[in-house]
């Protein structure tokens, strides 16, 4: 023996000279625990063992009886693969100790080396540990102790899977019943049930990966660990995000959202590596893998001779939404053909069913057009192949998940008019977007909160980073609209982030644009600057479109500044203005947007004191609202409110009056009692100062005659009190 060089468990590795190949190699030494009981008590205590000692020597020998050296020696000559250690020889040592001789390794473990160099740099050294790994899987054997100090280096930097001292077969039921290894590198069920499969050394390998390109673990905390939400990269700049995704799905703490086994994941990796050329044909694989590439490929085309003589236009009617284009193109952005395969099969049995539907309905003499199930169905397959085709979309996306889930044609066979049967998966996290936007923009702030949480958990669950960034971005603006200011500024930079991280410059100057807004509540008038400016820069160059909503953002955010930021906010509303009356003249569309500028416009008057300015433009914005919306509207109410403020400040107190009543009764046509009760404690607000009291205390008896019949009893006494300290004072 020459020196040590590590132990662990019950067994000590040792750095020792073959005399007889003159070379250095590696013993693993380990005690015969199963020799204990012939031992005599001299021998004991030469080895220093003592009778407590050696009863709890026996009960472990009793426990891991199967876990051996020859054992391990047995397994690792299953496998030969240049990056796994290899076994020299195994054997007796001394008398009572077992000893496994393999090559020396003098580079040292993974756990030893750091990583700062170029990024390919560290992912070759990866995918040779994956590959080393992967070559056990195909041996049949589960790994089970996956760990950086598992992994040793020669002396030229190659790295080597060892240890497979916990290993079993993957067909040892007996064995994989076991729970063994290093909990740290472990998938949460893992700990709670033992091994499954392959899955289960596929994540601690992610584990690794992970630590090698970022230099810490992928998860923030336990919790954090079992909900598989992965740490932000603190080297996202020099490691593409596309690394992270594909391990981020690896280390999912649901077996069945990981890849599949190591050839998948490693595919993955590879394509990142060394991207495919555009064009890569599906039949660049094997041979009996492209075979089965060009049968499920084929099965648009197949389909259409064989009801082309019922309908023969129904292969075409997903012909713009998937075709053999489309499939090499998802092919290169997941680095597999999963996903292809999978949204190929779904497509044909779609086919099937639609050509059947079709047939039937022409002997009938029905209509031919797709029923409202099959419709709902091409639809939703629609969403799912435009988000796997856009980057940012499909980032982080479980898109085994997402193809698992999309409904069974079958099903509309017997329910044709089942519209419903296609909703759900990519398709709903779309419109739920549009909903939540909708329900924002009404001011509907709690239909709008579970909505967005609705959102949230759907993102959550298809893995979606986009998703999740633009459900998050709505709560910030939810949390801004109900005044919780500081949770929705962590809203939005989260979100800011994200979309940077996504490389999405729109996003992230809509969320900036948000931003403007929460400082300009703050009093934060610099602020205001910095987000739209920061802002408008991209919307002047990628959403032109969008330059005058931004305008009106941060003219209102400037409003309630000193007179001279109020003036420079009622500027920019002006402009606004201005340009959506261009708008308007050049390219047509809705008016709503310039009956929008009208109302900030109005609203930025009213700041400066020119309220006889300001109604002229609320007239015109109502007018114009009527008109594409009728006089019941949400947006009503805001216009009338201001009408009444302009009113007010003039001392044109008829008109307010008029104007109040209108809207009070707007709220109780749309029994709106909550907002009711609110207005009337608005308006009772600004009478009083005014000194209008005798007109405040009318509105809170009027407001707490409606709260009587159909608020709460805290309402009736918010109403009171208010009622008691007007009159007292």
């Amino acid at each position: 023996m020459i020196a040590g060089i590590g132990s662990g468990g019950h067994a000590t590795v040792m750095q020792a000279w073959d005399r007889q190949l003159q070379r250095r190699v590696a013993c693993k030494v380990s005690l015969d625990l199963s020799a204990l009981h012939t031992m005599t008590p001299e021998m004991l205590e030469t080895l220093g063992i003592t009778d407590s000692a050696r009863a709890d020597l026996c009960e472990a020998a009793a426990a891991g009886r199967r876990y051996t050296p020859l054992r391990e020696a047995r397994l690792l000559a299953l496998v030969e693969h240049p990056n796994v250690i290899s076994v020299i020889d195994v054997g007796l040592f001394q008398l009572h100790f077992i000893a496994l001789v393999m090559p020396y390794m003098p580079g040292g473990t993974l756990e030893e080396r750091e990583f700062l160099g170029p990024w390919k740099d560290t992912l070759e050294v990866a995918l040779q540990i994956g590959r080393g790994l992967a070559a056990i899987h195909d041996a049949g054997i589960l790994h089970r102790d996956l760990k950086p100090n598992n992994i040793l280096f020669d002396a030229d930097g190659r790295p080597f899977v060892a240890d497979l001292g916990l290993a079993c077969l993957v067909n040892d039921s007996l064995d994989m019943g076991d729970r063994v290894g290093t909990k740290e590198y472990m998938a949460p069920a893992v700990v709670e049930r033992g091994f499954l499969d392959v899955r289960d050394d596929l994540y601690a390998y992610c584990m690794i990966v992970y630590e090698m390109f970022h230099g810490h673990s992928p998860f923030a905390s336990m919790a954090d660990r079992e909900r598989g939400r992965v740490s932000k990269p603190s080297r996202a700049d020099r490691v593409p995000r596309s690394i992270d995704k594909i391990l981020a799905r690896g280390l999912a703490p649901d077996a069945g959202k990981r890849w599949p086994n190591m050839a998948a994941l490693l595919g993955a990796l590879e394509a990142v590596h060394q991207p495919a050329k555009p064009g890569w044909p599906w039949t660049a694989a094997v041979c009996g893998v492209a075979i089965a590439a060009s049968v499920a490929v084929g099965l648009l085309v197949s389909a259409q001779p064989a009801h082309a003589d019922a309908c023969e236009d129904i292969s075409g009617e997903l012909a713009s939404i998937w075709d053999d284009e489309i499939q090499s193109e998802l092919r290169g952005a997941f680095g597999n053909r999963q996903a292809g395969d999978g949204l190929d099969r779904w497509a044909g049995r779609w086919v099937d069913v639609r050509a059947a539907e079709c047939s039937a309905a022409k002997a009938s003499g029905a209509s031919t057009k797709p029923s409202p199930c099959s419709a709902s169905l091409r639809d939703r397959f629609q969403a799912t192949v435009q988000a796997f085709r856009t980057p940012h979309l499909r980032e982080g996306l479980s898109y085994a998940t997402v193809i698992a889930e999309l409904p069974d044609p079958d099903h509309c066979i017997d329910h044709p008019h089942d519209a419903e049967w296609g909703y759900g998966g990519l398709l709903e996290l779309r419109n739920i977007d549009v909903e939540v936007q909708a329900l924002v923009g009404m001011g509907d702030l709690e239909v709008a909160r579970d909505r967005q949480q609705s959102y949230m958990n759907l993102s959550l669950e298809l893995r979606s980073d986009y998703g999740v960034a633009r459900a998050m971005f709505w709560r910030g603006e939810i949390r801004r609209l109900d005044g919780e200011l500081d949770g929705a500024v962590q809203d939005f930079e989260r979100a800011y982030e994200e979309a940077w991280a996504m490389g999405l410059g729109v996003f992230g100057a809509e969320v900036q644009m948000k931003l403007a807004a929460v400082a300009g509540a703050r009093g934060e008038f610099g602020s205001v600057d910095a987000y739209a400016l920061g802002a408008r820069g991209v919307f002047v160059e990628y959403r032109p479109d969008r330059v005058a909503e931004l305008l009106q953002v941060h003219g209102l955010g400037l409003l309630a500044g000193p007179e001279n930021v109020r003036e420079r906010g009622v500027a920019l509303l002006l402009h606004a203005v201005e340009l959506r009356e261009a708008e308007l003249q050049n390219h047509g569309g809705t008016r709503e947007r310039l009956s929008a500028a009208h109302e900030s416009y109005a609203r930025g008057l009213l700041a400066v004191h020119r309220a006889g300015e300001a109604l002229e433009y609320l007239e015109l914005a109502l007018r114009v609202h009527q008109e594409e919306f009728g006089h019941g509207s949400w947006r009503t109410r805001a216009l009338l409110m201001l009408k009444f403020f302009a009113f007010v400040e003039l001392g044109r107190l008829a008109n307010a009056e008029t104007v109040e009543r209108g809207l009070l009764k707007l709220d109780a046509d749309n029994e709106a009692w909550g907002r009711y009760t609110e207005d009337a404690f608005t308006l009772a607000n600004r009478y009083s100062a005014t000194g209008e009291f005798r007109r405040a205390a009318e509105v809170l008896q009027a407001g707490r005659h409606m709260a009587s019949q159909h608020g709460s009893q805290e309402e009736v006494w918010r109403f009171d009190i208010a009622i008691e300290e007007l009159v007292g004072g």
